[in-house]
């Protein structure tokens, strides 16, 4: 498979390189920390964690996101296509507007303050909160989406397309749960139902000769058998 950037649209460009910044925001820029600082001996402390480490929850949207957005870009570039229920644009786009909406719950429910306080010479001082690297992540995955929905507009998709892919999805993957996995609910057929057997017909009671009667004389007595001479 040979990669050729110039077979990228605009939407795929800002996809591609919104994705990469997101990743280095994510691993290599602090997202919180705190700090604490004495004016007693010039004593000064602080610690900070990455966009990785301060959100274990959050994090793998936002790496899926990443991971979806590169390989998005980079089938299109090589000009391989996925076959899939929804469009690649339309997943990345619901991808990013999910993480922009997680950092900024973060931003907005993460815990931040400080104080400062001491006297003559004694000072102190600490704060604790985000830093600029949530900042920056929240402009990329903005970014995100809106590459994603400028691919949407360049495929034709439209939202009542969006809500059609979802529904004929949801519908594939529901009805590959319900359906068995073998017998004759495999080929479509409904499983006959069950017969009681039936019970082999009475035979029938064995029927005799009808005996003639014996023949009587004028006198009304019994003849005997006439004999062969």
């Amino acid at each position: 498979m040979s990669f050729d950037i110039s077979r990228l649209r605009r939407a795929d460009q800002i996809v591609g390189v919104s994705a990469i910044a997101f990743f280095i925001f994510l691993f290599f820029f602090k997202w919180y920390g705190a700090s604490a600082s004495s004016s007693v001996g010039g004593i000064s402390v602080g610690g900070s964690l990455n966009g990785w480490h301060s959100f274990t929850n959050s994090r793998w949207i936002w790496l899926i996101t990443i991971i979806v957005a590169l390989g998005a870009v980079a089938l299109r570039a090589g000009q391989r296509e996925l076959s899939l229920p929804v469009q690649p644009s339309v997943i990345i786009a619901g991808l990013a507007a999910l993480s922009t909406l997680l950092i900024l719950y973060r931003i907005v429910h993460h815990p931040s303050g400080g104080s400062s306080g001491g006297a003559g010479l004694d000072h102190f001082s600490y704060s604790y909160g985000i830093k600029i690297g949530i900042w920056l992540g929240l402009i990329a995955a903005v970014a995100i989406t809106y590459g994603g929905y400028l691919a949407m507009q360049d495929e034709g998709t439209s939202l009542a397309d969006v809500r059609e892919q979802a529904s004929g999805a949801a519908t594939s993957a529901f009805s590959g749960i319900t359906a068995p996995a073998g017998g004759a609910g495999a080929t479509g057929e409904s499983a006959p139902a069950d017969v009681p057997p039936t019970p082999p017909p009475a035979a029938a009671p064995p029927t005799s000769a009808p005996v003639a009667p014996p023949q009587q004389g004028s006198s009304g007595e019994a003849s005997p058998p006439a004999h062969d001479v």
